[in-house]
Protein backbone atom coordinates (compact mmCIF):
# COMPACT_ATOMS: atom_id res chain seq x y z
CA UNK A 1 0.00 0.00 0.00
CA UNK A 2 1.28 3.38 -0.60
CA UNK A 3 1.80 5.90 2.25
CA UNK A 4 -0.55 8.79 3.25
CA UNK A 5 0.06 11.68 1.15
CA UNK A 6 -0.51 14.18 3.90
CA UNK A 7 1.55 13.09 6.18
CA UNK A 8 3.81 10.29 4.48
CA UNK A 9 2.97 7.67 6.77
CA UNK A 10 1.60 4.47 6.43
CA UNK A 11 -2.22 4.39 5.34
CA UNK A 12 -2.79 1.23 7.31
CA UNK A 13 -6.02 -1.02 7.81
CA UNK A 14 -8.38 2.26 8.69
CA UNK A 15 -7.58 4.83 5.52
CA UNK A 16 -10.06 7.88 5.23
CA UNK A 17 -10.79 10.42 2.82
CA UNK A 18 -9.34 13.79 3.03
CA UNK A 19 -11.71 16.74 2.63
CA UNK A 20 -9.41 18.78 1.01
CA UNK A 21 -11.65 18.34 -1.85
CA UNK A 22 -15.22 18.19 -2.92
CA UNK A 23 -15.12 14.80 -4.27
CA UNK A 24 -13.11 13.77 -0.99
CA UNK A 25 -11.50 11.41 -3.61
CA UNK A 26 -7.85 11.43 -1.94
CA UNK A 27 -7.25 8.62 0.60
CA UNK A 28 -5.06 9.25 3.94
CA UNK A 29 -4.51 7.97 7.08
CA UNK A 30 -6.93 7.60 9.28
CA UNK A 31 -4.36 10.40 12.02
CA UNK A 32 -4.74 12.41 8.40
CA UNK A 33 -8.32 11.81 9.08
CA UNK A 34 -9.61 13.21 12.10
CA UNK A 35 -6.56 15.90 11.88
CA UNK A 36 -8.78 17.12 8.92
CA UNK A 37 -12.22 16.67 10.69
CA UNK A 38 -10.78 18.47 13.97
CA UNK A 39 -10.05 21.64 11.75
CA UNK A 40 -12.97 21.04 10.13
CA UNK A 41 -15.25 21.02 13.52
CA UNK A 42 -12.83 23.80 14.35
CA UNK A 43 -14.13 26.01 11.70
CA UNK A 44 -10.71 25.87 9.71
CA UNK A 45 -9.90 24.97 6.54
CA UNK A 46 -8.32 22.18 5.24
CA UNK A 47 -4.40 21.80 5.03
CA UNK A 48 -3.78 22.55 1.30
CA UNK A 49 -2.79 20.12 -1.34
CA UNK A 50 0.21 22.12 -1.97
CA UNK A 51 1.25 22.23 1.70
CA UNK A 52 1.56 19.18 1.61
CA UNK A 53 3.20 16.52 3.68
CA UNK A 54 2.39 17.61 6.71
CA UNK A 55 3.76 16.79 9.98
CA UNK A 56 1.98 13.75 11.21
CA UNK A 57 -0.51 14.47 13.58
Amino acid sequence: MSPCPRCTGPIGDRAARSRTTTARNLTICSACGTAEAVRDARGLAPVPLNEWPVKAP
